[in-house]
């Protein structure tokens, strides 16, 4: 963090241990802040992903918001060097810039309040959003059932499949009543008509929602963290649960504009899918060793669910944090308890 970002952080109340220091701040003209990330922040050249702590804007507005003493702060976010020409509608030049521009939109929408584009992003946004009204889109069905090496999973990977496999945990942690249909790997990708290597709006490949489990007329999204602390938790969970509120519910991606068509497919239960009604965003990490980043402790990460629950969704999109514990097991390997 920079001497620059932490006198502004501090002259609105807000105690960070760590920010980073290609995300510029400007507090000039109170009550707003001007958050202004990278080109590669944003996808527009040499793209990072959307968790990495350069990126995860949603993350940091909602925890600035979380904490500052200034009830009446406002955040503007904008983009370092873009012009009006730097997207010019129609598909994104990648998966990254498409996946930006989605969340701008939707973030922009959802705490409007609170929250805006700077004129040359709502420019592009607003480009982006008459793209999605206009065209038809398809997803990407599994082609397969999840790995089941366990001794090739990194430890995230593990725990995934613990709590998958485990009714206990089903159970005591995550609070879903038996014979609830739970599942690995949701993908997330989206094409524009057709699905190719060219026209992918989205990331593809391993883009994929850790596991899910569809509660009644409700699915649930989890992103798991394990001995991970990451601020980009939030902006993983808001990015897919907003996907499937529109893949799945919606069918479109843009309040009834343009088509999502959903890819036939019945690996990992994905043909249960279609019933839902409403989507629970939760972001589960466990509460020992270490688990959660510092600066989501227990009474923000109740702030912070507070502001994203209030979204003007009328409940269709609600979130959550939960936590688990990761206990050794003396033979090797882990189990899970609450």
């Amino acid at each position: 963090m920079t001497p620059k970002q932490r006198a502004i952080l501090t002259s609105i109340g807000v105690k960070l241990g760590d920010f980073p220091n290609s995300i510029d701040l400007d507090y000039s003209k109170p009550p707003k802040l001007v958050m202004t990330l990278t080109q590669e922040a944003a996808g527009f050249s040499n793209p990072i992903n959307m968790q990495d702590t350069r990126a995860c804007f949603e993350a940091w507005c909602l925890i600035i918001k979380a904490k500052t003493s200034n009830s009446g702060l406002k955040i503007e976010l904008d983009v370092d060097g873009i012009t009006v020409a730097s997207y010019p509608g129609g598909k994104p030049a990648n998966g990254h810039l498409g996946r930006f521009l989605y969340r701008s939109l939707k973030f922009s929408e959802q705490y409007k309040d609170w929250f805006k584009l700077s004129p040359i992003l709502d420019n592009l946004k607003n480009k982006f959003k008459t793209y999605l009204d206009s065209h038809t889109f398809v997803t990407s069905a599994p082609s397969g059932a999840p790995k089941k090496a366990i001794a090739n999973y990194n430890l995230e990977s593990y725990v995934e499949y613990l709590f998958c496999d485990s009714i206990s945990a089903q159970k005591d942690v995550l609070g879903l009543s038996s014979g609830t249909t739970i599942d690995r790997q949701l993908p997330v990708s989206l094409f524009d008509a057709t699905k190719s290597n060219t026209t992918g709006v989205f990331t593809g490949g391993k883009s994929a929602i850790d596991f899910w489990a569809v509660d009644g007329d409700t699915i649930n999204v989890y992103e798991l963290k394990s001995d991970n602390p990451m601020v980009g938790i939030i902006t993983e969970i808001f990015f897919y649960s907003n996907y499937v509120h529109d893949v799945f519910i919606s069918k479109s991606l843009d309040h009834g504009k343009g088509c999502v068509e959903i890819e036939d497919g019945t690996y990992r239960s994905y043909n249960k899918i279609i019933a839902v009604k409403q989507v629970k965003g939760i972001m589960l990490s466990n509460s020992n060793r270490k688990g959660w980043h510092s600066s989501l402790v227990p009474p923000i990460r109740t702030a912070i669910e507070k502001i994203m629950n209030a979204n003007g969704m009328s409940g269709a999109i609600q979130y959550k944090f939960l936590e688990y514990q990761l206990n050794p097991l003396k033979i090797g390997g882990y189990y899970i308890s609450k």
